[in-house]
């Protein structure tokens, strides 16, 4: 049997083009061109995160993420952490295409569960992606101005998205959790700087205030940047 041909760069381009649209094809073009200009790729594809978000998100993103046995690890790691501390309604800011939601939903049977993200091509993956899954709501927002009222969730929760902000928007995003947030705040976020990542040390952030940590400390196996905390509010 002959082994199938994959399709050409051309043929693939064209695809995205008549698929998603020639502002996709710039900025896949532009994250692949700029990989030796970590500068210019910041400034022209990663300034703006809810662009880029909803450039990014979709099948491509998905089958990425879903092809990496780490990221579901983690996902699954986070979701039996969280667990521990038996909230009785979870929120995730900036949930994607609902990953974690998913793990959440494995340990948490009974919790209410929302996510928000301003990405509608990731929500739209989302809502396939959860199928099946009782009771978890999905929402478009933004996570410095969040649609809740104060003390709203037992649990907020952030994963890999306060890095992603420039620092006034890292800022507010932190004191909408803990505005919507009831008893616990917890984060997963890398303190490294990158080209697509501003970095932020969330723990000590919170210790700053006068908030007290029910733990902090890196992801098992991987050591820093990576970190995990959780804020006892």
């Amino acid at each position: 049997m002959a082994t199938p041909r994959l399709p050409t760069l051309t043929a693939r381009v064209w695809d995205a083009w008549r698929v998603r649209g020639a502002t996709y094809v710039r900025h896949k073009v532009l994250r692949r061109a700029l990989s030796r200009w970590p500068d210019w790729k910041r400034r022209l594809v990663y300034d703006d995160p809810r662009q880029y978000w909803t450039l990014r998100g979709g099948d491509d993103y998905f089958r990425e993420q879903e092809g990496q046995p780490g990221r579901s690890a983690r996902a699954r790691w986070i979701g039996e952490r969280l667990a521990s501390y038996q909230p009785s309604s979870v929120l995730e800011v900036g949930c994607g295409y609902g990953k974690q939601l998913r793990a959440l939903r494995t340990v948490l049977p009974s919790s209410r569960l929302v996510g928000v993200d301003f990405s509608p091509s990731q929500l739209r993956q989302g809502r396939s992606y959860l199928e099946g899954c009782d009771d978890v709501v999905l929402a478009l927002a933004s996570g410095d101005r969040l649609p809740f009222a104060d003390k709203s969730f037992d649990l907020v929760l952030t994963s890999a998205v306060i890095l992603h902000n420039r620092p006034e928007v890292a800022e507010r995003i932190r004191r909408e959790v803990l505005r919507v947030a009831r008893r616990w705040a917890a984060h997963n976020e890398d303190t490294d700087v990158s080209y697509n990542r501003f970095g932020y040390d969330t723990a000590a952030w919170y210790v700053a205030r006068g908030v007290d940590l029910a733990e902090v400390g890196p992801f098992p196996e991987e050591g820093p940047p990576s970190q995990f905390c959780v804020a006892r509010l």
